[in-house]
């Protein structure tokens, strides 16, 4: 059963995204959204980036570029509208806030 992470907190300020991490499966997907994007800069980044393949990491791009964070390779680049079509395909969302 798949997963839709939608991580909205920065990690420097909670340990939601730590949390969401522990619980990722293989199936799952995560969006970065609103202060979640800053988590790109976090060290948990790392953990996150080396499950590429099996996670997918999207990073809604106007949240990013209104917060000044330049959007890495591993993390792919979605519009807000996006997510819409994401929460269909997978079975289940959690927001992380």
């Amino acid at each position: 059963m798949s997963t839709l992470h939608l991580i909205r907190q920065s990690a420097f300020a909670s340990n939601d995204f730590a949390q969401c991490l522990s619980v990722l499966d293989h199936q799952d997907s995560v969006v970065l959204m609103d202060d979640g994007c800053y988590n790109l800069k976090h060290s948990l980044m790392d953990s996150l980036i080396k499950r590429v393949g099996s996670v997918n990491i999207n990073i809604i791009a106007s949240h990013a570029q209104a917060r000044a964070i330049e959007i890495i390779t591993a993390v792919n680049t979605i519009e807000i509208s996006d997510v819409v079509e994401l929460t269909f395909t997978h079975n289940k969302v959690i927001t992380w806030q």
